[in-house]
């Protein structure tokens, strides 16, 4: 029977990351949990008792976590630390507090078991605008979600360009979502390459969905990939990591769409093992509607 690890992201939405947890509950997985350092009114006392079957284990030591800086990477590859260091998993699948599966466990892990040893990461085209994350030095790596800061990032590289300055040169850089479901092998690959990664992205913006893509694809583990060639719309349904995310609707370019009751034949249609994303606040009918219908013994 193979073991899975869950890796979740956690910021907010409390009531809804107990119903993930919950979903998630099952002999054949451990969860390991990053609550961002800024979420407020999580107490970890609150969650004894919240699985029966997988070992809950919450990261002791909590980043404040910014959107699109550098700390993502870091509290994602601090999951990877804590779970490798607990045991060897089959595979580690990266979630956001703010996801759930869409397929019962005996689904999921029948998934992988007839793809074992494959790696599950989605691989997207480069946009021009993209270039520039990882191409010039950033003053404010952990600034790109607030307005001050973000601009003065932009002007800095907006000199850079002028100058001809890049940092960087000497790596080739691939792009893809920030989620993934990666085999044992792989995770501690990728802990091997820490001060690389640290090295390469920590005067970078926006690296959450750069750092993966690119150290597989420049590895031997590319030949592994689910789906090895990259989409050219990022907007396109890829099964690549087996989560489903619709950009069709999002609000904005930075956000995507959030499931409502409406859309729960459209989320039980689709071949996709969990999808994202899902908020309590906006429509929690849907959560309810997901949890009863998985929700083992």
């Amino acid at each position: 029977m193979g073991k899975h690890a869950y890796l979740i992201l956690a910021h907010k939405n409390f009531g809804q990351l107990r119903k993930l947890i919950e979903l998630l509950d099952d002999a054949r997985n451990d969860i390991f949990v990053h609550v961002d350092a800024k979420a407020e009114g999580f107490r970890e006392e609150d969650w004894k008792g919240a699985t029966r079957h997988s070992s809950l284990v919450f990261l002791p030591e909590r980043m404040k976590v910014n959107w699109g800086g550098v700390s993502i990477m870091r509290s994602e590859l601090a999951l990877l630390q804590a779970a490798t260091a607990r045991g060897h998993y089959d595979y580690y699948h990266l979630l956001s507090g703010m996801d759930l599966p869409i397929k019962t466990q005996d689904e999921i892990h029948a998934f992988f078991d007839a793809h074992r040893g494959r790696e599950f990461l989605n691989l997207w085209e480069f946009k021009k605008s993209t270039l520039s994350r990882f191409r010039y030095y950033t003053v404010f790596p952990e600034g790109e979600g607030r307005f001050r800061t973000r601009i003065i990032n932009h002007i800095f590289k907006g000199l850079q360009m002028a100058v001809g300055f890049r940092i960087n040169r000497d790596v080739e850089f691939y792009f893809g979502s920030q989620w993934f479901s990666i085999t044992d092998e792989l995770a501690r690959y990728v802990l091997e390459k820490r001060d690389w990664l640290e090295k390469v992205f920590r005067r970078t913006s926006t690296c959450d969905e750069i750092f993966l893509p690119t150290l597989v694809c420049n590895s031997p583990f590319r030949d592994r990939l689910f789906v090895a060639e990259p989409v050219k719309n990022q907007k396109e349904v890829n099964r690549a990591n087996m989560r489903f995310i619709d950009w069709t609707r999002g609000e904005s370019i930075r956000h995507p769409w959030v499931f409502r009751a409406d859309d729960l034949d459209l989320l039980q249609g689709v071949e996709h093992m969990w999808a994202r994303k899902f908020d309590e606040n906006v429509d929690g009918e849907i959560i309810d509607i997901l949890y009863k219908n998985l929700k083992q013994g």
